[in-house]
């Protein structure tokens, strides 16, 4: 989960000043009400590059949510570890990719966004066809727990780098349009992958599948190379130095962005419950089918590719300080119908609250960082994000994991529980909005070592 946000003046003139990359000119600056107020519509004047970006995100995670959202059924069910067992993985697994994210946001600054998102796809694709091998053959634990963690680590080099390459290429007035295709995008392939994969492991075997998505992996990777990177190799040193620890201290020195990490880190606490303690609450307590379970991820899929249009309609009229803690609240509100809810229409009712609120918060989140970024070193804004992101993602299998084997069986106690967690992201956000300070431009001799002059 990232930021960026927008300001506004004539498209028009815009377009003349900016050129094809919609970059600012030194001295320009734009303002608007409240960061999206500006946009005129999802798709005018985009640069072909957000396309490209949102159909591969599509591919990626259709691929990889065929198989990912049933692996934590894999180890529990399948295999018979107890649901702690597969939170300590993920645990380490997205530890990994927090990691990656700092350093790979941070990296892209200097050598460029397409080399690293490309290799991260290829070479991610030959560790999840391996894994579909170790399940095949019912690997030992700790080697699936180790290529677990190595695929996690490498998607770390795609999202943060992925997200900047975006920013870069289009107008402020256009970043929360442009955030909301790449959801489009993601939720597109999430409509589809875990239906389909659900339907697929009861006619072949669940290893099998991992083949598919390895082949989705690759395709993607074929449509970045197509994408032409907006920044060029420099030896531009960020503030607060180029190494891991100096991009942390750096973000977290920031007041402002400060309370933006705290509430992505709660927000990603909170969301990942729906991927990993969803599923396997929703198979052992309710007792629903696997496929059932896709069915349910589809519908949040197939919601975001009809409500994210109309949201970006609310987030343009009543901005991003508005929407960013309004939607933290009903994901709140969502997370605890899940324990009031029965059988599949509950998780169905729960699900659609859910979707609603990430396709608010989503697109006005990402539009969040931009703004408090420098321009020069967007990706390393977008990294240290990301890695708070991570964290996040990190320990909320573990703590699913925990709260599903102590009161599971008490079902609104715990998932009233769990939902708290939106009550403290709310107010983090709340924070965040007030402390919100006007973006400031890019300096001449930033911008002129950051931009690629051909693009």
């Amino acid at each position: 989960m990232d930021i960026a946000e927008v300001c506004s003046a004539p498209a028009r003139a815009r377009k003349a000043e900016d050129g094809p990359t919609g970059s600012t000119r030194p001295g320009d600056v734009r303002t608007a009400k409240d960061g999206g107020d500006g946009e005129r519509g999802v798709s005018t004047g985009l640069d072909r590059r957000v396309w490209q970006m949102a159909f591969a995100r599509a591919v990626n995670t259709m691929g990889l949510s065929l198989v990912m959202s049933f692996l934590g059924i894999y180890v529990v069910e399948t295999r018979g570890y107890p649901a702690w067992v597969y939170g300590v993985i993920a645990l380490a697994a997205n530890l990994g990719q927090s990691m990656s994210n700092a350093w790979a946001g941070n990296l892209s600054d200097r050598i460029g966004r397409r080399p690293l998102i490309t290799t991260a796809l290829f070479v991610r694709s030959g560790f999840i066809a391996l894994l579909g091998v170790q399940v095949t053959l019912d690997a030992p634990l700790w080697t699936l727990g180790a290529n677990i963690v190595v695929t996690s680590t490498l998607r770390g080099c795609f999202e943060p780098v992925a997200y900047a390459l975006v920013a870069d290429v289009v107008r402020e007035d256009q970043r929360v349009a442009a955030f909301g295709i790449q959801r489009m995008g993601t939720n597109l392939g999430w409509a589809i992958g875990p239906a389909l994969g659900g339907v697929l492991t009861l006619v072949i075997p669940y290893g099998t599948i991992f083949y598919l998505a390895a082949a989705g992996l690759i395709l993607a990777g074929i449509v970045t190379l197509g994408v032409e990177d907006p920044v060029r190799k420099t030896a531009l040193t960020a503030p607060g130095g180029d190494d891991l620890r100096g991009t942390l201290r750096q973000g977290l020195a920031d007041r402002v962005l400060r309370m933006l990490l705290l509430g992505t880190f709660l927000c990603a606490l909170l969301e990942t419950q729906m991927f990993s303690t969803f599923s396997i609450y929703m198979t052992e307590k309710i007792r629903l089918t696997k496929a059932d379970v896709g069915l349910l991820y589809a519908c949040n899929g197939i919601g975001v590719l009809i409500l994210q249009v109309p949201a970006l309609a609310l987030i343009r009229r009543f901005g991003i300080r508005t929407m960013l803690p309004w939607s933290s609240l009903f994901d709140a509100l969502g997370f605890a119908l899940i324990g009031l809810g029965s059988g599949f229409t509950g998780g169905a009712a729960a699900i659609l609250v859910l979707t609603c609120a990430e396709v608010l918060f989503d697109p006005s989140q990402q539009a969040a960082i931009a703004e408090v970024a420098d321009p020069a070193h967007r990706g390393r804004a977008y990294g240290v994000v990301g890695f708070a992101s991570m964290i996040g993602i990190a320990f909320a299998p573990l703590l699913g994991g925990v709260l599903l084997d102590t009161i599971g069986d008490h079902h609104a106690a715990m998932w009233l529980t769990i939902a708290t967690i939106g009550g403290a992201q709310t107010l983090c956000f709340l924070a965040f909005v007030r402390r919100r300070r006007t973006p400031h431009p890019a300096t001449p001799t930033i911008t002129a070592a950051r931009r690629d002059p051909k693009v």
